[in-house]
């Protein structure tokens, strides 16, 4: 019956799931009942445990399985237990108002024993460039060097860095949104790359999440088209009564011939006649003389300053609609999603 009895959480653990046997187990270790929270936790994390695991509960397990071991005296293997969570989620780390110094300590202690490096995965957000930023949570084991880079995965697009510098534990990375070059980034599918190089032991790694980025569309003004013979007054004309000028003289010079065929005096000869025909001359030279002094073109000042005044109103409205589409664009929205795929 003993036997039985001391077999029976081992029986009644295997019957459920992992985030069962979890749920029982941290619930004997907040109340303090450690010789039930041991076994159930140890059992978890053991290479024979029949059901899915996953990575978060693995962590979940190490960690309270390292804090018990505290409790009970052992903090060596604790050491090594919170090593484990540490090197599968460099994220973890303890609460100050649900552990005690003695389990802190430890935990301390098993930082500079493993080195990993990590970030969570993107958090959906809508950006204005202007005035926010995108935001990377990333962390590493212990103090390192770290490098954050961007991998546009884009044909032909280059990575480069959002942040390089020391680092130890959480940190946030704010990006503007912005190349290198100063241009906003493009849409398309993006690898957050995470490389670390320890600086307590010789060890480097790396990790990466994956992200997508859109653009909220923004709608742009079209320009003023050029102007138009149509909308532009004439500038240049010739004086009125040109033709008039013209048909005075040959009106002249037609009276003249018909006034000499009609009245002939025989004394004068053929005198008169020739007369007649340098009158007729005479008013066809003063016709066209008229004609061609009238007919010079010349510039129509009000025209020229009516137009030059169009002109200037369609470059004033084209420099405003510009400067309002340069506005939309400046304050483009950026849409961050995560997207599937992590890895070193």
């Amino acid at each position: 019956m003993l036997a039985a009895c001391l077999s029976a959480p081992h029986a009644v653990a295997a019957q459920d799931s992992s985030a069962a046997v979890l749920q029982r187990a941290r619930s004997y270790y907040e109340g303090l009942d450690l010789e039930r929270a041991l076994p159930l936790l140890r059992q978890v994390v053991s290479p024979q445990w029949p059901y899915e695991i996953t990575t978060p509960q693995r962590v979940e397990a190490y960690k309270y399985l390292a804090a018990a071991l505290v409790l009970v005296g052992q903090p060596d293997s604790a050491v090594s237990y919170f090593a484990a969570a540490l090197a599968r989620d460099p994220f973890t780390d303890l609460d100050p108002r649900e552990f005690t110094p003695a389990q802190r300590s430890a935990f301390a202690a098993a930082r500079p024993r493993v080195f990993a490096v990590a970030a969570r995965p993107v958090a959906e957000a809508r950006v204005d460039v202007r005035s926010e930023r995108i935001r990377f949570v990333v962390a590493t084991t212990h103090r390192a060097a770290l490098q954050v880079l961007l991998r546009p995965l884009q044909e032909g697009a280059a990575t480069f860095p959002v942040f390089q510098g020391e680092n130890e534990g959480e940190r946030e990375i704010a990006w503007d949104g912005l190349t290198p070059d100063g241009r906003l980034v493009g849409a398309g599918r993006y690898a957050l790359l995470v490389v670390g190089r320890s600086r307590v032991v010789d060890r480097t790694d790396s990790a990466r999440v994956y992200f997508l980025v859109a653009r909220e569309a923004a709608t742009l003004e079209d320009t003023l088209p050029d102007l138009r013979r149509g909308v532009l007054l004439a500038e240049r004309a010739g004086a009125p009564g040109a033709t008039r000028e013209l048909a005075k003289g040959l009106i002249i010079a037609a009276g003249a011939l018909l006034a000499s065929s009609a009245v002939v005096n025989r004394e004068l000869g053929g005198g008169g006649r020739s007369g007649a025909r340098v009158v007729a001359g005479l008013g066809v030279l003063a016709g066209t003389a008229g004609f061609l002094t009238l007919s010079r073109r010349h510039d129509i000042p009000a025209n020229i300053q009516a137009n030059l005044q169009r002109q200037a109103e369609r470059r004033a409205a084209n420099q405003a609609i510009e400067q309002r589409n340069a506005d939309r664009l400046a304050r483009a929205v950026l849409i961050v999603s995560p997207a599937a795929g992590v890895g070193p």
